[in-house]
């Protein structure tokens, strides 16, 4: 029997063994929130919050079936923690498996990636220009959609069918850099990249090294997207004087795009031990309550109601058929056991019904061979 497309891989259980040592770091400034007297918190919803991530993939359930050395993985606890190293890739997964097969339906439409910042706040700043970013974000969409107007500028010529924003916070010390990604799906086309402006040079050396140039919709929503968090007036005066906006790109939306798109909303490199180790206390708390109740991926238009992916018919039948040939062998016995021993364990294949969900997907999406 070849179960290849649903092995659950070594690497794949080193990863949540290490991140569950992270996960020790984020305790630790959970455990000092619990009891800080300088932010109304409930010290129980706290302790309840250090319970889950504590036993957070603590345990694996399984059937084993002894004589063909094969441990099916069934299920296993998960926190759904914002800071859990582990729940955010479990959450990242889960997004992409939904919305990939439905954004894969506009491809020919036109994809495009559009990624919107503001200048960077300190941890007062945070919530409140998350909160001006959504806003601004949404009136954008309206622009788009036509149900807002700016005289003098046409947005039909767009052709604007739908998006998907996804909220990051990167930071370094006390400097917060809120900022969006969004997938946007057009049919009106990008337009030549002519013209240059101060972000079209990369800074980093002694002499500026030119990057990108920039359309004409990619300069009209770089000077929107200052009006709009600035709390300017949207008119075609406020936008031609402006000799440059806010930061603003507009590219084709490539295969890569979709981890930016569906990645973390934090900065979170802790498991390979760098970024997220520097996440002091304060970063910790600033984070918590910016972030507490913020909703990370909104879809719009099209995309406004996405299912989830129509292969779960198609996965159940792969996966029984091969549960009912290992169970016509033997019956199973019910396990826990720790991601621990079963990185130890070289003598039995560990399989999930949810690795077969990746292998679908690539099966589906690669070119015909005919």
């Amino acid at each position: 029997m070849d179960l290849k497309h649903l092995e659950f891989g070594k690497q794949h259980l080193n990863s949540i063994q290490t991140n569950r040592f992270y996960n020790d770091f984020v305790l630790n400034h959970y455990r000092r929130l619990q009891y800080d007297k300088r932010f109304q918190v409930d010290p129980n919803k706290i302790g309840n919050k250090i319970d889950s991530i504590q036993d957070c993939n603590k345990f694996f359930e399984l059937e084993v079936y002894h004589k063909q050395l094969v441990k099916d993985f069934l299920r296993t606890n998960l926190c759904k923690d914002k800071f859990c190293q582990n729940c955010k890739k479990v959450k990242q997964a889960s997004r992409m498996a939904r919305f990939i097969p439905e954004i894969q339906k506009y491809k020919n439409e036109g994809l495009y990636h559009l990624v919107l910042t503001t200048p960077n706040v300190d941890y007062d700043g945070l919530k409140p220009m998350i909160k001006n970013q959504f806003k601004a974000f949404a009136t954008l969409i309206e622009l788009l959609k036509g149900k807002k107007k700016i005289k003098g500028i046409d947005f039909d010529s767009w052709g604007f069918l739908g998006a998907i924003r996804s909220l990051e916070v990167t930071y370094k010390g006390n400097s917060y850099h809120p900022h969006i990604h969004c997938l946007l799906c057009f049919t009106g086309g990008l337009g030549d990249k002519l013209y240059e402006n101060t972000y079209s040079y990369d800074y980093r050396n002694k002499k500026p090294k030119l990057t990108r140039k920039f359309s004409d919709k990619e300069i009209l929503v770089q000077k929107i997207w200052q009006l709009l968090i600035t709390g300017k007036r949207l008119t075609l005066k406020n936008i031609n004087s402006l000799e440059v906006g806010y930061s603003c790109m507009i590219d084709e939306f490539k295969e890569d795009d979709y981890h930016e798109l569906f990645k973390y909303m934090t900065k979170s490199n802790g498991a390979d031990g760098d970024e997220e180790s520097k996440m002091t206390y304060k970063n910790f708390v600033t984070l918590y309550f910016a972030l507490m109740n913020v909703r990370q991926i909104q879809g719009y238009g099209c995309f406004f109601r996405i299912k989830d992916e129509d292969l779960s018919e198609e996965v159940d039948s792969i996966y029984d058929s091969v549960i009912e040939e290992l169970k016509k062998i033997e019956p199973p016995e019910h396990k826990l056991e720790t991601p621990q021993e079963l990185i130890l364990d070289t003598k039995y294949t560990l399989i999930s019904r949810k690795t077969i969900h990746k292998y679908l997907r690539e099966l589906n999406e690669s070119p015909s061979q005919d």
